[in-house]
């Protein structure tokens, strides 16, 4: 039995159950394909949640999903499938340790370790200890942040406290809480992007105790695999961020990004004229709204991708 609970093939069916409950009561629409579950991340776009390397739906996926009611699929495919160069941050090295750091990381997370301790923390803990540091990291990343939002985040980890797929680590200077991460297994992986740290304690650099320890400790569970990150993100993908997970041992899978269009839309798209008209339109928005910056975004991708389509023979 893994520490999830879940150990026989009825368990794992159950644990697909838990994992789209989570995304739906979050307010994301979901598809179940048997290769794994599909979400929705605004704008009926879905991706799936298995981020390890390239994939491409069969076409009884792919109807399935077209049905399922999603306009736009985003996934990671191999180069000969006309996407855009992109890739995957993940640690699937059962031995990962502080040599599989760089070398001045290593040398900082040494020093982030005599001032920090890491542990698994109930998530009903961040709850109620840390929902400053989701304002903080926001802030620090010059990212729009109101009481809707703060609140949003809060009912992610209320409905993360509830699901037997999550679990939360933390990293402490002293008793006080300078960082914490929120994540969740499904079929060998480990996955979630929900960091945030204290701007008052960023100088003991919690973030990469909290990194280090608790991918050593995942990624040696039988269970697991790999420890991912997922694609690159769709806005907002700092390449400071991305060096950094790369030098925590992180190792970059280069993959193509491919943006597919539901076929009764896609006549639309034929000429770009929709990505352009509508990249003016809601870029009046994206300083205020996360969900107008993934869509603009979109029409970013779908740009570059019909180039990449019409220069490849």
């Amino acid at each position: 039995m893994d520490h999830t609970g879940f150990s026989t093939r009825e368990d794992s069916t159950l644990a697909e159950k838990h994992l789209s409950d989570f995304f739906t009561q979050l307010g994301c629409q979901v598809i179940q394909l048997e290769s794994g579950l599909w979400h929705s991340i605004g704008f009926r776009i879905y991706q799936p949640v298995i981020m390890k390397g390239p994939s491409k739906p069969s076409e009884l996926e792919f109807e399935t999903l077209w049905k399922g009611g999603s306009l736009f699929l985003r996934y990671p495919t191999t180069i000969d499938h006309r996407g855009i160069s992109s890739y995957i941050y993940l640690v699937d090295d059962k031995n990962y340790d502080l040599d599989s750091l760089h070398g001045n990381q290593r040398k900082e997370t040494r020093r982030s370790l005599r001032h920090c301790h890491v542990e698994r923390v109930e998530i009903n803990y961040l709850i109620k200890h840390g929902m400053d540091l989701v304002a903080d990291t926001y802030l620090r990343q010059h990212r729009y942040s109101d009481p809707q939002v703060i609140n949003w985040w809060k009912r992610n980890l209320e409905l993360s406290a509830e699901n037997p797929l999550f679990e939360g680590w933390g990293a402490f200077v002293g008793t006080e809480l300078a960082a914490f991460r929120v994540d969740y297994t499904y079929r060998g992986g480990f996955y979630g992007d929900v960091l945030f740290n204290r701007k008052e304690l960023l100088k003991y650099q919690a973030m990469n105790a909290l990194m280090f320890v608790s991918t050593r400790e995942v990624i040696r569970r039988p269970e697991i695999d790999h420890v991912s990150y997922g694609i690159r993100a769709a806005f907002g993908d700092a390449p400071s961020l991305n060096r950094f997970k790369e030098s925590m041992g992180y190792k970059k899978v280069e993959v193509e990004e491919r943006i597919d269009i539901a076929p009764k839309i896609k006549p639309f798209f034929s000429t770009g004229l929709v990505c352009k008209w509508g990249k003016r339109f809601v870029g009046k928005f994206t300083e205020k709204s996360d969900k107008a910056k993934r869509i603009y975004a979109l029409f970013d991708i779908l740009e570059e991708q019909r180039m990449i389509e019409r220069s490849r023979p």
